[in-house]
């Protein structure tokens, strides 16, 4: 199976993109393979209008769409999704590989999420947790899970 991870931002902290960069290894030294697709940030105005976050979200993430095919299987990082032990995610993704997805894509949006035509393309929206975490931990976080997951697989 192969793994792609698209997010918003580089992992500016040393440690965090060692220990990514470490994961990754271990993972593609395996039947499986992984990548990150990273993208850059828009920086946020002071006086954003509400009306104006969705424009800006989607400017942001306008190249994740365009990565994202019928073939791939796509998770959504984003709070209001399911929280899922680790046992219920690698059901989730053993079952697109019995649907013949070729890939699974993860997406971690910006500091101000993804945008709404991404979450609603996604086939599950997932949440490691009600709080919110520096998306540079995120990235590690899911590295740690899917190593986990495609260990047991």
């Amino acid at each position: 199976m192969n793994i792609t991870i698209l997010c918003i931002g580089k992992v500016k902290d040393e440690f965090n993109r060692c220990q990514i960069e470490d994961l990754c290894r271990q993972i593609n030294k395996g039947k499986h393979k992984i990548e990150i697709i990273e993208y850059p940030d828009i920086k946020i105005p002071e006086r954003l209008k509400e009306s104006g976050k969705e424009n800006l979200i989607e400017k942001e993430c306008e190249k994740m769409m365009n990565r994202i095919t019928n073939r791939d299987y796509v998770i959504a990082l984003c709070i209001e999704g399911k929280e899922l032990s680790s046992k219920k995610h690698e059901a989730y993704i053993r079952k697109a590989i019995e649907d013949g997805y070729e890939s699974v894509i993860y997406l971690i949006g910006g500091s101000l999420g993804l945008p709404e035509k991404l979450k609603k393309r996604a086939n599950l929206k997932l949440s490691f947790s009600k709080m919110t975490f520096p998306h540079q931990l995120m990235r590690m976080v899911l590295c740690e899970e899917v190593s986990h997951i495609l260990h047991t697989m």
